[in-house]
């Protein structure tokens, strides 16, 4: 490097120092950040029947559901038919009158679980063909 340049090479390096150093900046700012999860809650049922006892054991019931209330199981058959027959989702029992709709049982938050499904045939016997198994969140 010839000696004429190096006076302005100096003086670069000087400037880039002293703005180095002079300089001291502080940032702070806030963010926000809003999600929003859907509920979902679903059934889904594995068919496996068997005598069980004085009934029938009817397979699994899947539950999901991410509600953070919570959900109920509920069923649902013909109106009419099934009165007096007993159905039980794992510990959860309900003998069904007849109206074509029983709670079998809540449950207070989010949950995944297997639970058998078991029926017991109440007097005219099981004359519906259908359960159908939902969740309300």
């Amino acid at each position: 490097m010839p000696i004429s340049s190096l006076p302005k090479f100096s003086a670069v390096i000087l400037l880039l120092c002293g703005s180095a150093a002079g300089a001291e900046s502080t940032a702070s700012g806030t963010f926000n950040l809003r999600l929003t999860v859907p509920v979902i809650c679903a059934v889904s049922h594995q068919s496996a029947i068997s005598a069980a006892g004085a009934g029938y054991r009817l397979g699994e019931l899947r539950e999901y559901c991410n509600a953070p209330g919570g959900y109920a199981l509920v069923v649902n058959y013909a109106p009419g038919s099934m009165k007096g027959a007993v159905v039980a989702v794992g510990e959860e029992r309900v003998v069904l009158d007849g109206s074509g709709r029983a709670v079998i049982g809540r449950t207070a938050g989010p949950r995944i679980r297997d639970r058998e499904i078991f029926a017991e045939p109440g007097a005219a016997g099981f004359d519906t063909d259908r359960l159908e198994f939902n969740l309300e969140a």
